[in-house]
């Protein structure tokens, strides 16, 4: 999958959306048509998909786990 500038004139394929496309977006045959997106549908995208998926903290290679651990009395 790749997101690239779009070299012809063509309308936003979000419905209701009436701006010129400047970014498609292509799976590389996955779907049969390159969706293309305006700069402010790309936006408005970003800005969804990113309060979905939040990074998380990786776990630590140094932190032993629980049935791993000694205890020294």
């Amino acid at each position: 999958m790749e997101i690239f500038e779009c070299q012809h004139k063509v309308k936003c394929d979000f419905y209701g959306c009436k701006n010129l496309a400047k970014y498609s977006f292509s799976t590389k045959g996955l779907i049969k048509k390159d969706l293309c997106f305006c700069e402010d549908c790309l936006n408005e995208l970003y800005k969804i998909i990113g309060s979905l998926q939040k990074p998380r903290s990786i776990k630590s290679p140094f932190k032993l786990n629980k049935k791993l651990r000694r205890n020294d009395d």
